[in-house]
């Protein structure tokens, strides 16, 4: 959550000054984040039916991850093709954000424990995300170029994607509507290390945030 929003903070407020700053005007480089905005809104609509039919989601989560070091790489070697880049970080970004979001609830097995996971999550994710602009500003300043930040950003992407795919192995476990946790809710009593989520709900946030 964290490191997704970190990204989506950082193209929001700098995608158009890195564009003016390799020659496209102030009105285009403003369609061209809407561009952005408007490919993340398109492609996020499309990622909650693509995870119903997905039982591993470790496969979907790491090719999503992997589109956003894509751009921002794109942006740092070709910075010049603004109008590729802004579609391919708008895919990246949309996907990323229904992921983050929907695995705060498939990680836990009741409410409780996916309330202790989104707290952690936003609140700690949103702090890091909120510091991410201006870190990224104070690096173009002292480095004079857009080179020093954008190989920052292309770091942070690819650990997102690193994370994903050790840490999205627990969305298989059955929940509410499976037929598996209608058989343990048959056979008797939960037993007390079936409450763990809802013991360790921020132990297993504060480890799993930054997803």
């Amino acid at each position: 959550m964290g490191l997704q929003s970190l990204g989506f903070y950082m193209v929001v407020t700098w995608l158009p000054q890195v564009f003016q700053d390799n020659g496209v005007s102030a009105a285009t480089a403003g369609w061209l984040l809407f561009l952005f905005q408007a490919v993340a809104v398109l492609t996020s609509l499309a990622v909650p039916g693509a995870l119903r039919w997905t039982r591993d989601q470790r496969a979907p989560a790491t090719v999503c991850s992997a589109v956003l070091p894509l751009g921002y790489l794109g942006l740092l070697v070709a910075p010049e093709l603004a109008l590729p880049w802004s579609v391919v970080l708008g895919l990246g970004g949309g996907t990323c954000l229904v992921l983050a979001l929907a695995f705060l609830g498939m990680r836990a097995e009741d409410a409780a424990g996916s309330g202790a996971l989104s707290a952690m999550a936003q609140s700690v994710g949103y702090l890091l995300a909120a510091v991410g602009p201006v870190v990224f500003g104070l690096l173009h300043t002292v480095s004079s170029g857009w080179e020093a930040p954008l190989a920052v950003m292309c770091v942070a992407a690819a650990g997102q994607r690193s994370r994903w795919w050790p840490g999205v192995t627990r969305c298989g476990r059955p929940g509410p509507t499976s037929p598996a946790w209608s058989r343990r809710r048959r056979s008797g009593p939960r037993r007390p290390d079936a409450d763990r989520p809802r013991a360790e709900g921020f132990k297993i946030a504060l480890r799993d945030f930054l997803i």
